[in-house]
């Protein structure tokens, strides 16, 4: 008679065993990337309005320095109605001093000297000695160059820094009042007050004594009546008022939506990883289960 009562050794033994790695264990899904990339909370458009921000804060300081510097010119310079700079000492053992070409009216910055910006022009040459006659006059460059050609004078290449270039020569061949392309001249003894309303063009400006004869010593300002400087001031403070507190914004915003999103962010990456550990330690209760269910089917 057959058998038909097989063997328990027929049967494969269940497979007890899992390794929670393994296929049947499920495993547990890594964070996502855009929790991490959400978790510093600077996103492009943050950081673009953070550079904006920090564009407009540094142009609002430099408009903020300019108006605040011709306020207090505008409020502490003014000697008489014109804004007066410090008095600065030249001498030379040659025939003239003269001052480097200024161009009034050229193009770009050159509107901050433009005549109609410096309205008229005040210069006060006082000698050493009191007994002196000066000539203070003001031309176009080119004819002082050619009056000064082959006469030894003193370049002044930087007025408020007191910065001179001595140029070797000769005496002038004549006196300078003598000469008729002076814009504009005084002459005598003592202190000399020279006005004049400014035009545009290359200037030079001359101190001789008035026989020609070398060796100057003198003390020298220069003033500016400047009406809209006020003006000028205020705009520039206001314009710098006006980037500062937009750049401060953006600067703000861009702070605060980065904070704003922080909590978000990091709850999210606390919520992910819950659901990872969760799952990781569910592997092996599921694993255990399946075992059980395939032991219980085999017998």
């Amino acid at each position: 008679m057959n058998d038909r009562h097989a063997s328990p050794a027929a049967y494969p033994a269940p497979d007890t065993t899992h390794d929670e790695g393994g296929p049947g264990a499920p495993t547990a899904s890594p964070p996502k990337p855009q929790a991490a990339a959400r978790s510093s909370g600077w996103t492009p458009g943050r950081i673009a309005a953070l550079v904006m921000g920090g564009l407009l804060v540094l142009v609002s300081l430099v408009l903020l320095a300019g108006g605040g510097t011709g306020l207090w010119a505008d409020l502490t310079q003014r000697d008489a109605g014109y804004i007066t700079t410090g008095t600065h000492d030249f001498s030379t053992s040659g025939s003239a001093l003269a001052t480097e070409p200024t161009h009034l009216g050229s193009p770009g910055v050159g509107w901050l000297y433009s005549p109609s910006v410096l309205g008229k022009v005040r210069i006060r040459v006082t000698p050493a000695s009191p007994g002196s006659a000066l000539f203070v006059g003001i031309a176009r460059s080119t004819d002082v160059d050619r009056y000064l050609a082959g006469v030894g004078h003193t370049v002044i290449s930087d007025f408020f820094g007191n910065k001179v270039q001595a140029v070797g020569g000769g005496r002038p061949r004549s006196a300078p009042a003598t000469q008729h392309f002076w814009v504009a001249s005084t002459s005598g003894l003592g202190a000399r007050t020279l006005k004049w309303d400014p035009h545009s063009g290359t200037w030079t400006v001359v101190v001789m004594n008035a026989d020609g004869r070398p060796g100057i010593d003198v003390r020298a300002d220069l003033g500016a009546r400047m009406p809209a400087v006020l003006w000028i001031a205020i705009g520039l403070l206001a314009a710098g008022a006006v980037l500062l507190a937009g750049g401060g914004l953006l600067i703000g915003g861009a702070i605060r939506g980065r904070r704003a999103d922080r909590p978000s962010a990091d709850a999210q990456a606390g919520a992910d990883s819950a659901a990872a550990a969760a799952a990781a330690s569910s592997g092996p209760q599921i694993a255990t289960r399946e075992n059980e269910e395939r032991t219980h089917a085999n017998r």
